[in-house]
């Protein structure tokens, strides 16, 4: 008997230094994610985001490989909304990774494997790689407490089940990600609050799970509806956005915070655009503007530097539509005449403009003066209201493109180098195929 009581204690003593492990549920502890934000061959960002205080730390490994690597601990925070950010940069190109999440030194169950995948070398060695992209803007999440009275704006979550199932390889949200209500602009904990709620649905977790995701943002992230610049709230706005997306360095023009940012995803350059922070009303004086001077030269000399054959631009509202209506680019004349000017003038190639914002899907086609055609690939909503009356006229629309449902887009690129293809697909609410348009590199 006393044999079996040092044993009990000596177990015992065990767990409390840490070394023996119990499995936590993930609802009990996790309000969302794990999220793969930003990843490139030799680093991975992974976002996560506890229901309390917690000490929070990753362990990681080539599928199958023998041994782990640990980060450090971060410990979560009412202050920060208890979210975390991890750098895992001790991996490797094109390998596939697990991972598993550790609270309080116990390891985590989400009831099913966490798994990465690092980017491939390929440039010299190979062709690039077949790949998919989704896309989608206009995400509303239903909270009675702080929703408008009457029929809820938001629905048809399923949307996020949908694109799990497809396991593309990364996520472009293009604005509108979250819709602060009038009681959340007016604070901090307003935006974090926002944030926070709409993460947690249950419908989303899966999703977040399955791929990398990269974001930018437009007036409801930012504030109140079509806000500016001059939005008293910006700081809160920058922080929270800053605190739930795990994108790539920000670019900061002159003293002023952005969002804007630009990554390679194998062979694609995508520019992420930030319509808010420099953004003034149109104004009588032909001063006005939506991404400044500044932004949009550092758009254009990174135009000029990309070998890729699509470059992908990111904007919270449409570009190349021509019609002057709510938040168009079309509404503030003499910026896009200069953004539209300085591609043709350069001779950019490939420029497609990915765009959120309208509650109604399609894409526009231009040719410019150098005979090079420009796309602007429109999707929203994801899950707030689609607008199905008579949407205004536009020159540049593709027809048969307009969609007025729910929906998401898929870009597959696919082909030999010097040869490749982008197919772009359509979806609504229940994956169902509702539009397909092909572009060739040769274009």
């Amino acid at each position: 008997m006393k044999k079996h009581f040092i044993l009990f204690l000596f177990v015992g003593a065990l767990a409390l230094n840490g070394q023996k492990s119990v499995s936590l549920a993930a609802v009990d502890w996790i309000n969302a994610g794990p999220m793969l934000g930003y990843v490139h061959m030799k680093e991975a960002h992974l976002w996560i985001q506890t229901k309390k205080a917690a000490k929070v730390s990753l362990k990681y490994r080539v599928e199958g490989a023998p041994s782990w690597s640990t980060t450090p601990s971060i410990e979560t925070q009412w202050h920060t909304a208890f979210t975390a950010k991890f750098i895992l940069d001790d991996v490797l190109p094109g390998r596939t990774y697990e991972y598993r999440v550790l609270i309080n030194g116990n390891e985590v169950s989400f009831g099913e494997p966490l798994k990465f995948k690092t980017l491939t070398d390929w440039r010299f060695r190979q062709d690039p790689p077949e790949f998919t992209i989704l896309a989608g803007s206009c995400s509303y999440f239903n909270e009675e407490s702080a929703d408008r009275p009457g029929k809820p704006y938001g629905g048809d979550y399923q949307i996020f089940e949908h694109m799990a199932d497809m396991k593309a390889d990364l996520m472009l949200w293009l604005g509108d990600n979250v819709y602060t209500r009038p009681v959340d602009y007016g604070s901090r904990r307003g935006f974090l609050h926002r944030y926070t709620s709409d993460r947690s649905y249950p419908q989303l977790q899966r999703f977040l799970r399955t791929c990398s995701h990269i974001a930018i943002w437009d007036d409801h992230d930012f504030g109140p509806n079509d806000a500016n610049g001059s939005y008293v709230g910006k700081p809160w706005a920058h922080e929270a956005f800053r605190l739930f997306w795990a994108n790539p360095p920000f670019v900061n023009f002159g003293c002023e915070q952005s969002t804007a940012s630009a990554l390679e995803f194998n062979d694609v350059h995508i520019f992420l655009l930030d319509n808010r922070s420099f953004r003034t009303e149109v104004m009588n004086n032909g001063k006005d503007q939506i991404f400044g001077r500044e932004q949009l030269d550092w758009l254009i000399n990174n135009l000029k530097y990309s070998d890729a054959p699509f470059k992908l631009v990111c904007a919270g509202g449409q570009i190349l539509s021509d019609a002057k209506v709510f938040e168009n680019f079309a509404k503030y004349e003499q910026e896009r005449a200069y953004l539209l000017r300085r591609i043709e003038e350069e001779n950019i190639k490939g420029v497609i403009f990915l765009t959120g914002d309208r509650h109604h899907s399609e894409i526009c086609v231009m040719k410019n003066g150098k005979g090079n055609i420009l796309y602007d690939i429109t999707t929203s909503p994801l899950t707030s209201g689609a607008v199905t009356k008579k949407v205004e006229d536009n020159s540049f629309r593709l027809p048969g493109s307009l969609i007025q449902q729910r929906n998401f887009v898929a870009l597959k690129f696919f082909g030999p180098s010097k040869n490749r293809t982008l197919e772009i697909t359509y979806y609504d609410s229940d994956g169902q195929k509702i539009f397909s348009h092909t572009i060739k590199e040769k274009e």
